[in-house]
């Protein structure tokens, strides 16, 4: 397969005339809106610098290669995220954040040697998928670009996630300490998992990370009414004022804010890095165990629901057999390999009738004589071993055969 990138940014207010130029300066195949851009390159790359149109122009951007860089860089006024709260989870290395033009900036970037396995089922198995699937690549940005406000209302778990990227590449050392941890890392609302998906957190690290987070706060609407009661007039004024003028969609953020900075949450004490990985293998173990249950749950479940159904048609086959034995003898009859499966299964509803009945004798001596008619069909008879009749006899007869 050849080199794959998708680069991608999206706006919150839309592009003058003057930045649509510029951008389309850099790029002529790009599709471009006033409020996005969306390309990909299967050679080249992109000759604008992200870092440079997210300071100046968009308010996030994705970018992912098929040899498993994956990058985003998302800002926020510095009037709703400070540099200083930035910089406590985003420090350097694979998160870091900086100030530009009034903005603060993070970078956050997934960028392993060795880990490109989920590339393809993340975003496509070859060349033709990707460029087939493009919806699906350009879903990654939209999704995750929603986090910024929950960012803007005070809302940290995606700086800590930042900070869990920094761990989980071994970039922090064993007796530093943890950032204080976020109500609610335990239950990460889509744009958060998908984040975390895309660069490839350790679910595992999240996991212990999230036992000693607080619980997400639910204040009652009579908690926003005091609250917004014992605001100034002044103040309400001026908020509501700006909104219906321009609509700002970070208007809002910084009175819920502080809402939620006034009822501080608990604060269990910090662990050191050394601490938090230890907490990671017994994670593992308990995801993986109820993972294992599910999926045996899960195929019990399908064979209690292949047996009823199969129940369901024996109850119509024993009536007329024959009818069974002519539709396989059609089915046969036709080129090619798209009939074999209902082939396996007429046989092996056959079969199973026959072990009801105490008939297997003959219905073992007809189906040797077709397994000898159809020797030659290797397909036929593979696909009769793994999901034929489940009669050992027959089984072994359609290994003889072949």
């Amino acid at each position: 397969m050849s080199e794959y990138q998708h680069y991608q940014f999206e706006a919150d207010t839309p592009l003058t005339d003057e930045q649509l130029a510029q951008i389309r300066a850099l790029t002529t195949r790009a599709s471009l809106t006033r409020h996005s851009f969306v390309n990909t390159y299967s050679w080249g790359d992109f000759k604008g610098d992200p870092r440079l149109l997210v300071e100046t122009h968009y308010d996030a951007h994705l970018h992912f290669a098929n040899w498993g860089t994956r990058r985003l860089i998302l800002r926020w006024p510095a009037t709703v995220l400070s540099l200083d709260t930035a910089r406590t989870y985003c420090a350097a290395g694979s998160a870091e954040a900086w100030e530009s033009n009034g903005y603060v900036v993070l970078a956050l970037e997934s960028d392993p040697e060795d880990d490109i396995e989920d590339f393809n089922d993340l975003f496509g198995t070859d060349e033709d998928d990707l460029h087939e699937d493009g919806d699906r690549d350009e879903q990654w940005l939209p999704s995750i670009a929603r986090a910024r406000r929950q960012v803007a209302e005070g809302d940290l778990r995606l700086l800590y996630l930042a900070w869990l990227l920094r761990a989980h590449h071994g970039e922090l050392d064993d007796d530093d300490l943890e950032p204080a941890v976020p109500p609610g890392l335990a239950d990460l609302p889509e744009p958060l998992a998908d984040l975390a998906t895309f660069l490839r957190i350790d679910e595992d690290l999240i996991t212990a990370a999230a036992e000693h987070a607080p619980p997400p706060a639910r204040p009652t609407l009579a908690d926003h009414q005091a609250w917004t009661a014992a605001l100034g007039t002044q103040q309400k004024d001026t908020v509501l004022a700006q909104l219906g003028h321009d609509g700002d969609p970070h208007l809002l953020s910084g009175p819920r804010r502080r809402f939620l900075e006034s009822r501080p949450p608990s604060r269990p004490a910090l662990r050191t890095v050394a601490e938090l990985f230890a907490a990671v293998p017994v994670r593992k173990r308990l995801r993986i165990a109820r993972q294992d249950q599910r999926e045996a749950e899960e195929r019990e479940r399908a064979v209690r629901q292949a047996l009823e159904a199969q129940d369901r048609r024996l109850a119509d086959l024993q009536h007329d057999p024959e009818t069974a034995w002519h539709r396989v003898g059609e089915l046969i009859s036709q080129r090619g390999t798209r009939h074999y499966p209902e082939i396996v299964r007429l046989l092996g509803d056959l079969a199973a009738l026959a072990d009801r009945d105490a008939t297997t004798g003959a219905f073992a001596e007809r189906y040797a004589r077709f397994i000898a008619a159809h020797r030659t069909k290797k397909a036929l008879l593979r696909d009769l071993r793994a999901g034929g009749p489940a009669c050992t006899a027959l089984i072994a007869l359609t290994s003889a055969a072949d």
